[in-house]
Order: structure tokens, then C-alpha cells, then sequence
């Protein structure tokens, strides 16, 4: 299947690395090298004003590639922005990253569908405030996270303007499980956000491993 939505409002932008991509495995280059190790406990402390999605600021460092980057903030996306060999899953959530040097680094984990999910639950809970919102005790986000599979790490941009094209992605394959009622909970409370798939421009598309 492949995306052809693009929210309104958005105009076209020029540029050669844009995100997300329909990542083609057969494409990926392989490479032996562990792409991703979460360091720290990856926690949701605030919730971030954005009437668009679920965004949450917190705490947590992993380390990409052989270097550190400390957890800025999440945010979902429905349905996934990325496509594995032209399959797009129901919903698709970015773990934003920064390096001391100011690098930007977007871990993208698909979701679907299958048992309930606490970190994403606790998540919900949250999702009828407005605003800047400290919650009263940090969510967990554990359930959020893979720890098997290939990361597929590639250079691209932001998928929301301003679309700027300094991300580092690392897009992981292995989906993490919802359940069906949380699923429909955050559709009804969310409409879709999707950005259409980007041309891949001759860049190089690396399969990693956690």
C-alpha cells in the first residue's frame, strides 16, 4: 500500500533527503553493527501542547550508532509515515533524540495490533488534557520500546514542517503490540497525521541490528 496522504496546509518543499521513506529490504545494504541500545529508562513527564497528536516530553538516553543521545519528547503518527516493502501498519510513534553536538536522531517503532499495552495505556490516560501538563508521576514507556529486530537507519528530514533535513532515522521492523480498544481510543481522539512517502533519491538505506 502506499501513502498518498498529506495533511492540509502543508506546502511542497524542495529538497533531495526528505522523510518518510517506503523502505525497500531487499534494497538495505547489511551491516553488523548494533544500531540502537537503550541506556536509561525512557520516562514521559510532561505532556507537550499539540492539538495534531499525542506528544509527550521526558527523560531517557540511547546510544545510536556509538554515540549518546538523551530523549527529548514523543509523538504518534496515524497511520505509520514509513512503509517496510510497501506495507504501512495502523499507527507508527517517534522517540525524538539529541546529541551534545545538537545531532538530531528519530527512532520510529511501528504498532499493531495484539495484546494491550500498559506504557501506551498510561499514555492515553493522559491524552484529554490541553496544554503544557506535568503529570504527577512519570509514565514508564518500556512497553513502548523493541529490543529485537533490524533497524533500518538512513539520513532524512523532519516529516512536519519545516521538513528540515538534518535526522538521523533509525526505523525499527519489529512491531510493538496494541490492543484493539487503545488503538480506536486514540483514533477517536486524534485525526490521521500521516505525511506522504518521500522519492528515496539514491540515498542508502542500512539494515542494522539491535
Amino acid at each position: 500500500m502506499t501513502s498518498n496522504i498529506q495533511p492540509t496546509g502543508w506546502q511542497p518543499v524542495a529538497g533531495n533527503h526528505q522523510s518518510p521513506l517506503d523502505l525497500v529490504t531487499t534494497n538495505a545494504v547489511s551491516s553488523q553493527l548494533s544500531a540502537i541500545s537503550w541506556r536509561r529508562l525512557y520516562q514521559a513527564k510532561s505532556r507537550l501542547a499539540d492539538t495534531t497528536t499525542l506528544k509527550v516530553a521526558g527523560s531517557g538516553a540511547a546510544y545510536l550508532n556509538d554515540r549518546d543521545f538523551a530523549f527529548q519528547q514523543l509523538h504518534f503518527h496515524i497511520p505509520a509515515e514509513h512503509l517496510i516493502d510497501g506495507q504501512a501498519a495502523p499507527i507508527e510513534w517517534h522517540l525524538v533524540h539529541q546529541s551534545a553536538t545538537g545531532q538530531l536522531a528519530v527512532v520510529a517503532i511501528f504498532g499493531r495490533i495484539g495484546k494491550p499495552n500498559a506504557s501506551f495505556q498510561a499514555l492515553l490516560d493522559q491524552a484529554t488534557t490541553t496544554g503544557d501538563d506535568d503529570f504527577a508521576t512519570p509514565i514508564d514507556l518500556t512497553e513502548l520500546l523493541p529490543d529485537t529486530g533490524t533497524v533500518y537507519h538512513y539520513l532524512g528530514s523532519l516529516t512536519t514542517p519545516p521538513f528540515t533535513e538534518t535526522v538521523e532515522w533509525y526505523v525499527c521492523s519489529d512491531a510493538v503490540m496494541l490492543g484493539v480498544d487503545q488503538l480506536a481510543a486514540y483514533q477517536a481522539q486524534f485525526a490521521t497525521n500521516q505525511r506522504a512517502v518521500q522519492p528515496l533519491n539514491e540515498r542508502p538505506i542500512i539494515a542494522e541490528r539491535f
